[in-house]
């Protein structure tokens, strides 16, 4: 969790605001089109209670509040509604998305807020995009949809609608992308904006668009190779997040190794052959979450957590943290117009500790194993690496897992002790923990299941 200073106090408010909730979805943008507002849906995580928790503080803040019953009509669910994601869209939405989407009334996205945050700083700055899009003079993705879907075969209406869901910030179904290639003029493939262009809306692998770019090898590295490295690695991670799920979409192992055998290959040239490696198996275990194939998971979880995780030193990861956070501030100070400017005007400079990226990562991998498997073998192992992330970074939903884990493997005294933990940390941050106090309470009492896995 990021915390923000600012220069300022907020007094207390004089009113208390309350969010009136719409019923359901569809009630929403009924209501939306009669006060012509828009429609802020909000989605809870199935699987991180916590993360619910801290969305619903930063919602409550009184400033969000008072947006909220100005400009949107709220509503929260506990899943994407089906028609707002699948190949009936002209962009991707997972259907276990999870934060706020932001529509018109006639139900065409604004903008969007991945997660939840505890700040109500950007709650408020994504409603104010959401209004700023509504209201802008431009043509509306509203408009673009229609032209595109009443002029059939028309190369500048999917270029347009395509640049549309880009400027939002969303990814354009992959059918609209090897359509556009398809239509293009017998030119295009010449003009390095227009392959430019394919590449930032990230082709999937081995896609019509894909093998369109690449038709020209010369051309293709002219394009490529005239944007900067730090877009270059955005877009190749954009495409291998996409293409690895349309291999456990399709369930397509096949097409799962190519995709990992793909990303590995991006890393022949650095001096870091191992990462290559790690990307590959890390895109395996994804495919094999994914499709909740169990078996190859645990089969092969271990090794990966062993060799890339347990074996790097906490004090090396912090000692790069520590030179990179100085050189940031060095580099781009606070006051600097550099730095991320927010809705009410103040300047923030985001850093994200790498310490925070291993803990993470290990609570990921302990999670997934101990919510697949009895084994002992597998449980000791996922235990160590629950231990190693509380090393990197001390979160609540690491001492979770680890107290959970602590239960599991037979050592209960130890396992109560860290829930407890867990509740204090948040209950200290002003966040509820229903979910841990349920578990602390099942563990006090001595109960053999004290979870759903």
């Amino acid at each position: 969790m990021k915390t923000k200073s600012f220069c300022f106090i907020i007094l207390s408010l004089y009113f208390i605001f309350t969010t009136v909730q719409a019923q359901s979805v569809d009630d929403a943008f009924k209501q939306a089109k009669k006060e012509n507002k828009i429609v802020m849906i909000s989605i809870e995580s199935p699987t991180c209670n916590e993360c619910n928790e801290v969305a619903s503080k930063g919602i409550s803040s009184n400033l969000v509040k008072s947006s909220i019953n100005n400009n949107c009509i709220y509503v929260k669910v506990k899943k994407l509604p089906d028609e707002f994601y699948g190949s009936g869209t002209l962009y991707i939405l997972s259907a276990d998305f999870f934060g706020i989407l932001f529509f018109d009334a006639d139900k065409n996205i604004l903008d969007f807020m991945s997660g939840s945050s505890t700040s109500y700083i950007p709650y408020l700055d994504h409603i104010e995009k959401a209004l700023k899009e509504k209201q802008t003079p431009e043509a509306t993705l509203s408009q673009l949809k229609k032209n595109y879907y009443n002029n059939i075969g028309s190369f500048d209406a999917i270029k347009k609608v395509i640049e549309k869901i880009r400027k939002l910030n969303l990814e354009p179904q992959q059918q609209v992308l090897d359509e556009l290639t398809q239509k293009a003029p017998e030119d295009s493939a010449a003009s390095l904006s227009f392959l430019q262009f394919i590449m930032k809306a990230a082709p999937i692998y081995g896609s019509i668009a894909e093998q369109y770019i690449q038709k020209n090898k010369d051309n293709y590295n002219m394009a490529w190779f005239r944007m900067s490295q730090p877009e270059r690695v955005a877009i190749n991670n954009r495409i291998y997040g996409k293409s690895i799920l349309k291999a456990i979409t399709d369930k397509d192992m096949n097409y799962a190794f190519r995709v990992a055998g793909a990303k590995q290959s991006t890393f022949i040239s650095s001096p870091n052959v191992e990462a290559g490696q790690q990307a590959s198996q890390e895109t395996m275990l994804q495919y094999y979450k994914g499709i909740n194939d169990t078996t190859n998971y645990l089969r092969n979880v271990a090794n990966f957590y062993e060799r890339f995780y347990m074996s790097t030193k906490v004090e090396t990861i912090q000692k790069e943290d520590s030179i990179r956070k100085e050189k940031t501030f060095k580099t781009i100070p606070a006051n600097s117009s550099s730095a991320q400017k927010d809705s009410l005007g103040f300047r923030t400079i985001m850093f994200s500790p790498r310490t925070a990226y291993f803990a993470s990562q290990l609570n990921n991998g302990a999670w997934t194993v101990y919510t697949y498997t009895k084994d002992k073998n597998y449980l000791s192992k996922a235990l160590a690496w629950a231990k190693r992330g509380l090393e990197f970074s001390e979160t609540t939903a690491i001492m979770d897992t680890y107290a959970r884990l602590l239960y599991k493997t037979g050592n209960k005294e130890e396992a109560i002790s860290w829930e407890q933990k867990a509740i204090d940390t948040n209950k200290a941050k002003a966040i509820s923990s229903a979910d841990y106090e349920k578990v602390l309470s099942l563990m006090k009492s001595g109960a053999v299941k004290i979870d759903d896995y």
